[in-house]
């Protein structure tokens, strides 16, 4: 590829960049890159900070989880009986237009239970 720029290190400018800091974004090299399980950093203050910000995360998406769970269930539920009646609203038209021998005896009933 002619024409990449090689980005250099934010604390060697010389030296090229192996990756970005997962906090700041900063580019590093691997001299001055610090790599944890998580992944690389550029000093330990900002893996530090990366690694509150993760468990301040999932602290409140384990929160966040229980507390919408009813009203999240609730909207799927509704969801799928919408998406069911469509789906039976469709089924309906289209055995009222063709003859299918299953389809078209149940529509019959239906209707004359509602009274169409």
């Amino acid at each position: 590829m002619t024409g990449a720029k090689i980005i250099g290190c934010i604390n060697h400018p010389g030296l090229e960049a192996v990756g970005r800091c997962l906090q700041c974004s900063k580019p590093v090299c691997k001299q001055c890159g610090i790599v944890s399980v998580t992944g690389l950093y550029c000093s330990e203050v900002c893996r530090e900070k990366y690694e509150q910000y993760m468990h301040r995360a999932q602290a409140l998406e384990s929160e966040k989880g229980y507390k919408r769970g009813f009203f999240f269930g609730l909207k799927r539920a509704v969801g799928v009986v919408i998406t069911l009646a469509v789906i039976l609203f469709v089924l309906g038209c289209v055995a009222s237009l063709t003859y299918i021998p299953l389809l078209t005896d149940v529509t019959t009933r239906i209707r004359s239970l509602l009274g169409i």
